[in-house]
């Protein structure tokens, strides 16, 4: 009996764990969505302003903002939120090697192309910025997992057909 409500004090646990990770990708994907949108123009000069070509510039102009968003809508729903945390985990990649390359002296001019709070920090403070979040993002998907495992051992053992249990999982675990 004590063993099992330290098992529960521990998914608890891992559950607020998740629920403070997305909280805090939430805070971070919805202002700058919202940024770039409300300040098109700006965001949209800041882009191709960015030491790569002008095609890939118009490509992240129209494809940032809706994908940053999706990530938070993503995250939002619990059936899609292994989604948002692979997508954030994903994007965060992206922007943190883009940072990394351009403090290796990849490029003479470093512009930022960032809104929000994030303008008012140097590649450095950036880069460590990116990194956070970056961990915060796969651990996420490490608690998603663990807490996706409890609840199948969970259900099974409640009397569900554990066979039937592992088909509904396995079906879910291609995306």
């Amino acid at each position: 009996m004590e063993t099992t409500a330290t098992y529960q004090n521990q998914l608890k646990r891992k559950r607020i764990a998740l629920n403070v990770v997305i909280i805090l990708l939430l805070a971070l994907w919805i202002p700058v969505s919202i940024d770039k949108i409300s300040d098109f123009a700006a965001f949209k000069n800041n882009i191709l302003n960015q030491p790569f070509s002008d095609n890939l510039g118009y490509i992240l102009i129209y494809t940032l903002p809706g994908l940053e968003l999706l990530i938070a809508t993503a995250l939002v729903m619990e059936k899609f939120r292994k989604v948002g945390l692979i997508l954030s985990a994903m994007l965060m990649t992206a922007f943190t090697g883009y940072i990394a390359v351009a403090l290796m002296g990849a490029w003479e001019k470093l512009p930022c192309g960032c809104g929000s709070v994030i303008s008012g920090m140097n590649w450095t403070q950036h880069l460590f910025f990116n990194l956070f979040f970056l961990l915060i993002s796969g651990w996420g998907l490490y608690l998603w997992y663990q807490l996706r495992g409890s609840n199948a051992g969970g259900e099974a053992a409640e009397g569900a057909s554990a066979k039937r249990h592992i088909k509904k999982y396995s079906l879910t675990s291609k995306f």
